[in-house]
């Protein structure tokens, strides 16, 4: 264990000098915490307040694993959906422009033609080529669903991956209209509270936000990316430093912090739990969320054959991808967030490994975490194998 916590520690220190002002990391094996350790900042700006270990991080796509897909594949084991079912079939607004052919696999899989992302709180470029509703500043996730669903796809579904937001918003809308209940309600009810994720949820209250650690100043990278477009010059954008409310533009205006590709928040202590989830077949002490089965399906490639990423349902596969750096067991699987974000699941070893960051505080231009955060799997797996 001092090994690892050592490895940890080394890299996140030399993170905090090159890529972030702080993070906080988890190493856990079986029921073994081999570290968890907090380096660096939360905040620097205006004030600097220090990292700790309990520290709540804004997931971002983080929340597509844990939150909505956990949610959607909830709803096929209770046989409530069919995972090949066109999504038409439960949302009625997403079946257009050959967009009638996806399967919730398709959407879970990021193989559904949907392109990656769109400011839907803005109007679409007069160079996206569309009319009408579809190219209308949507106010809400309903008016967003109706706009992604007259979309065109990039591709027929099923031919190719392109890792999509839109995708996860419609399938998170999907989850309320089964359910009757909104995704936040639905997430802390059914995946949260049982595996015990206490300081896990969407929309966090004021009360956590002392806790939890900043991101950018407003939406600088969003309004960078829309005055590129031609757009944003007079919307209300968020100047203020974001702490406990939602990086991701379409999750705070079109859901007011709640999506199903964003905003969940969490610890890392937090996300090992639901890492030891996942690793037990879906059970953690007396409470069930998914069965083994479903667990083993969720992880397995269901990506376009010729993808080099690959993908499972909600979840990246190691496969041919470095995404888990080189050390990582073919089997292991995992998933990253925009703010700095990531966690890695790693069976072969019965290994959780959690690095939460602060990358985008106070700046989100900062790409250098793409290549921090497989060599620090590299590194924590080359000590955890000795």
């Amino acid at each position: 264990m001092k090994r690892v916590r050592e490895a940890v520690r080394a890299m996140l220190a030399d993170g905090v000098d090159r890529v972030f002002p702080g993070g906080v990391a988890a190493v856990a094996r079986g029921r073994a915490w081999l570290a968890l350790e907090a380096v660096g900042q939360a905040q620097v700006k205006p004030v600097r307040r220090p990292m700790t270990t309990s520290t709540i991080f804004d997931l971002a796509s983080l929340t597509k694993p844990v939150a909505t897909a956990t949610a959607v594949l909830q709803l096929y084991a209770g046989r409530t959906i069919d995972l090949d079912a066109p999504v038409a079939r439960y949302v009625s607004a997403f079946g257009h422009h050959g967009a009638g052919r996806a399967t919730v696999r398709h959407l879970l899989a990021h193989s559904s033609g949907l392109p990656a992302w769109e400011m839907l709180y803005l109007p679409a470029p007069r160079s996206a080529g569309r009319r009408g509703l579809g190219a209308q500043a949507c106010r809400s996730i309903a008016q967003a669903v109706r706009r992604i669903g007259a979309t065109p796809l990039h591709a027929p579904p099923g031919r190719r991956d392109e890792y999509s937001d839109l995708g996860f918003i419609i399938l998170g809308h999907l989850v309320e209209r089964m359910t009757g209940s909104s995704l936040a309600a639905y997430a802390r009810r059914h995946i949260f509270e049982p595996i015990g994720m206490r300081s896990t949820r969407f929309a966090p209250p004021r009360s956590w936000r002392a806790r939890c650690a900043a991101t950018e100043v407003g939406n600088a990278y969003e309004q960078t990316r829309a005055a590129e477009q031609g757009l944003g010059r007079r919307f209300p954008w968020r100047r203020q430093l974001l702490r406990g409310e939602v990086h991701d533009g379409n999750a705070w205006y079109l859901g007011r912090g709640v999506a199903g590709h964003a905003g969940v928040f969490s610890t890392a202590s937090d996300l090992v739990r639901f890492g030891r989830t996942m690793l037990r077949g879906g059970g953690v002490g007396d409470a069930r969320v998914l069965s083994a089965a479903v667990v083993a399906e969720a992880v397995r490639d269901h990506g376009p054959a010729r993808s080099e990423m690959r993908r499972g349902l909600g979840w990246v596969v190691k496969g041919r991808s470095m995404y888990g750096g080189r050390r990582a067991s073919p089997s292991a699987h995992g998933h990253t967030g925009f703010t700095g974000t990531a966690l890695l699941i790693d069976p072969s070893r019965d290994l959780i490994i959690v690095l939460l960051t602060n990358r985008v505080h106070p700046s989100a231009t900062d790409t250098a975490i793409n290549a921090f955060r497989p060599a620090f799997y590299d590194a924590v797996i080359e000590a955890v194998d000795g």
